[in-house]
């Protein structure tokens, strides 16, 4: 088995000593030593003399009117010539990001043919716009685009808002929510269109609400289709609510006139949670409680009937009744 201390390292070592101490070596040291010295003075000669260079800029287009979509094949860069000093173009290369040229579609104005043209003028100050004062631009290609797109079919539809609302104690939503705009202007083919019944909003929560709120929300998005608006302001009523007691009297409708009609009670409390702006308007005219003779006939037997509302305000939610059930008693008069 070989030993590493069998191994003369010594020996090498005093060898390689001895190679790098020789004349020779020294003068070939010293000579590439100058020789990359050189290099590094003419390269910083050459940074400070013109040249040219020819970068590839991405194009965006944005604010794609919503009753069109565009192509596949529109132009997704421009390739653009340059001229100045080396050290600027060593910038560009290493240093400077550029970027991406946008295309503004809402500005330029739509060809009967399905085509948007932009022209040289547009394309050549969004390049400036990125260069330095001193850059010459060469050139550029292509000079103009043309971006072709199809129209797109159009339906009106409604917004719903997407809202869960709870409130805090004692409080209330007081009326329907109202999201602005109620209707919003969608784009796609005639099959997609088909589909649609309405938008909604991106779900959310109102948590402890004590008070109306305006939210701005954002509309889900529908694959293939596109919309006037991306967002509506929904309005929630909250208010604080209060307790109201009413008494409504019992009415039947469609009593023979040779019946007499008791109910045991003849009139039911209702019981209403309102909002305390509105506690004053609450009366008991708003409310009713009439039901149609057939169906105490119907209950005859029994004797008992549940007794429901027929008229309340549309904003309240349904108020209980005491109590819920009534008995009663049909009388039938007989010519004497």
């Amino acid at each position: 088995m070989l030993r590493l201390d069998s191994i003369p390292f010594k020996s090498v070592f005093y060898r390689l000593k001895a190679f790098f101490q020789r004349q020779q070596w020294k003068e070939t040291v010293i000579f590439f030593f100058f020789l990359l010295l050189s290099a590094g003075f003419w390269y910083l000669q050459s940074l400070q003399e013109d040249m040219e260079l020819e970068l590839s800029l991405p194009v965006k287009y944005k604010n794609v009117p919503a009753h069109i979509t565009l192509a596949d094949n529109h132009p997704q860069a421009v390739v653009v010539r340059l001229k100045d000093k080396g050290l600027v173009m060593l910038s560009y290369v290493w240093l400077y990001k550029f970027a991406p040229l946008e295309i503004n579609l809402k500005s330029l104005s739509e060809e009967a043919d399905g085509e948007i043209t932009v022209p040289r003028k547009t394309i050549e100050s969004g390049i400036l716009r990125q260069l330095t004062s001193s850059t010459t631009l060469l050139g550029f290609e292509p000079q103009t685009i043309e971006v072709h797109y199809a129209e797109l079919g159009s339906k009106e539809l409604p917004v719903v808002a997407d809202v869960t609302v709870s409130p805090e104690p004692g409080f209330q939503q007081s009326g329907d929510m109202r999201v602005t705009p109620g209707k919003v202007l969608v784009y796609a083919n005639t099959a997609m269109l088909d589909t649609l019944h309405e938008l909604r909003t991106i779900p959310m929560e109102l948590k402890n609400a004590n008070r109306t709120c305006e939210l701005t929300l954002r509309l889900q998005s529908i694959a293939g289709v596109q919309m006037d608006e991306r967002e509506v302001k929904v309005k929630i009523p909250v208010e604080e609510f209060t307790e109201k007691r009413l008494v409504i009297p019992i009415l039947c409708e469609g009593l023979p006139e040779d019946y007499t009609l008791h109910t045991f009670p003849s009139e039911v409390e209702v019981v209403c949670n309102v909002p305390v702006s509105r506690f004053g308007e609450v009366a008991e005219k708003d409310f009713e409680i009439r039901i149609p003779f057939r169906e105490f006939e119907a209950a005859r037997m029994m004797g008992q009937l549940a007794v429901r509302l027929s008229k309340r305000p549309s904003w309240m939610n349904p108020p209980a009744l005491h109590p819920e059930t009534v008995e009663f008693i049909i009388e039938q008069h007989t010519g004497l």
